[in-house]
């Protein structure tokens, strides 16, 4: 695989040609261009993706912030997961969802073919497999 250098210019082409497909489609696409995993700032969608080589991009938050619950409720993670990789809701509404569920970040390991979600410390978690496509 040809290593590029991470920009936000080339993950916005990565979500553009993933959108309206299910998230392995967007997945499949990071992987592409050297993206080894990403994490997710929940509460305002800070993303730090970490290329193949280590190369870190930070990108902004830009959906408006809010503060995610400090009790970690497991069966509410699973059911907003579940909405989401349904289509029931969009992408701000998952985060809002899985922040009162008490989600502070998630990283998605492309490596490990896993989306690990996190609580308010470390001592919750729950994790995701990624299907392959």
């Amino acid at each position: 695989m040809e290593l590029i250098e991470l920009t936000e210019e080339l993950i916005q082409s990565a979500e553009k040609r993933s959108s309206g497909q299910p998230y392995p489609y967007f997945i499949k696409n990071l992987k592409a261009i050297g993206v080894d995993n990403y994490e997710v700032k929940v509460k305002n969608h800070k993303r730090t993706y970490t290329s193949v080589t280590g190369e870190k991009l930070i990108i902004a938050g830009d959906l408006p912030e809010f503060e995610c619950a400090e009790t970690f409720e497991l069966e509410s993670v699973k059911a907003a997961i579940r909405r989401t990789q349904e289509g029931i809701t969009d992408y701000p509404t998952f985060l809002r969802e899985i922040g009162g569920a008490g989600i502070h970040t998630y990283v998605a390991d492309l490596s490990g073919m896993k989306v690990i979600y996190q609580g308010p410390n470390s001592e919750y978690e729950y994790e995701e497999i990624i299907p392959e496509i």
